[in-house]
């Protein structure tokens, strides 16, 4: 994702039960053995792609890679690498010859990647799936789609806050002070929490003065300035902190653990974040690259592997038992997706730097 460890090193360290970050390294997947594709020299036959390790790792293979190999008598070689890991493998590849020929990323990165020229548009004709999934899941201009979705809303601990909020404005209260935490600006919900506070006070992701304004304003609420997931889980478990901008996935995995926390969705909307594929340019395995692309976003693939790990799917045909939705905060149906904010992620990742020297000076100070 970015230099530091957010959504994607969660689900890195999740399923390894391990604290902490810095867990990339390479998974090499099992290539199978045998078949055409292997009988006709399958080493040219190879896909490389990236996970995030943990449970989204384990949910890429059993789920995508494994009955993807199978059906197209194809080899995926899957490394382990985060958002900010991918984009520089992708980087250090020499020209033509990329390290990946599918990424999974996060949206700033990947804005990154194509303003580095890294990065080639899709052919929507070799990826029927396109035509269900959520307007909001599918760059227009073909350079990403996305295969989850979940959002970043007000987490609150339910043993201190009895009336939930309704406002992003209302972390402001008084009645709050010293009891809110926010994530750093590096952090997926630290730079999604600054440009919607831009956006409410009449500002832009291109415009961010007024949201550097609201932050500031919030400082004697602050109880903490987060720099990881873990930091906020033990934040509002423990009553350190009463509320705060946070993940939806990461809010539903900690209240089954037990905690006593919840989330809400703000009358001004929840920011949507999207976990996207995209193709980096000069990939021999062009085809079989749309062909998994199509393959992860079809309606039951999509379905089991959203399931898997616990997120909002893409593709709009999915349908999902209402166990499933009683016990995660997820982002569903039409309805649903069309009230997220969609941030201009474009700019934000043309943008960030400048923001985290910023923040720096006048917030984290």
């Amino acid at each position: 994702m970015y230099p530091h460890l957010d959504r994607r090193g969660f689900l890195k360290a999740s399923s390894l039960a391990l604290m902490g970050v810095g867990l990339a390294g390479s998974l090499g997947a099992c290539a199978r053995s045998g078949g055409e594709g292997a009988a006709n020299g399958g080493a040219q036959n190879v896909l490389k792609i990236n996970s995030f390790g943990g449970t989204f790792q384990e949910a890429v293979q059993s789920v995508v890679v494994d009955p993807f190999q199978e059906k197209f008598d194809a080899q995926v070689s899957v490394t382990t690498a985060i958002s900010s890991e991918a984009l520089t493998q992708l980087r250090s590849s020499p020209e033509g010859k990329p390290a990946l020929d599918v990424a999974y990323m996060d949206l700033v990165p990947i804005y990154q990647a194509r303003a580095a020229g890294l990065l080639q548009p899709m052919d929507r004709a070799k990826i029927p799936s396109l035509g269900e999934m959520y307007p909001l899941a599918v760059d227009e201009e073909g350079y990403w789609v996305a295969e989850l979705v979940s959002m970043t809303g007000i987490a609150y601990n339910t043993e201190h806050v009895k009336t939930p909020p309704t406002s992003w404005k209302q972390l402001w209260d008084k009645e709050y002070e010293g009891r809110v935490a926010i994530s750093n600006v590096s952090g997926t919900a630290g730079y999604q929490f600054l440009a919607q506070m831009a956006r409410i006070h009449g500002g832009s992701e291109t415009e961010i003065d007024p949201g550097f304004e609201a932050v500031a304003k919030l400082k004697p609420n602050l109880a903490a300035i987060y720099n990881t997931p873990d930091e906020m889980s033990r934040l509002l478990s423990s009553g350190e902190a009463w509320l705060g901008p946070w993940y939806a996935d990461r809010l539903s995995s900690l209240k089954r653990q037990g905690a006593p926390v919840a989330f809400v969705t703000p009358e001004e909307g929840a920011m949507a974040i999207l976990s996207s594929m995209c193709i980096p340019k000069g990939t021999s395995q062009l085809d079989l690259a749309h062909n998994y692309i199509d393959f992860q976003i079809s309606a039951e693939v999509n379905k089991k592997f959203i399931t898997t790990i616990a997120e909002g799917p893409t593709n709009s045909t999915v349908e999902l038992d209402q166990a499933f939705l009683d016990e995660n905060y997820i982002p569903y149906g039409t309805e649903a997706i069309e009230q997220l904010v969609a941030l201009d992620n474009q700019a934000i990742a043309e943008n960030l730097a400048d923001w985290v020297t910023r923040w720096q000076s006048e917030i984290a100070n």
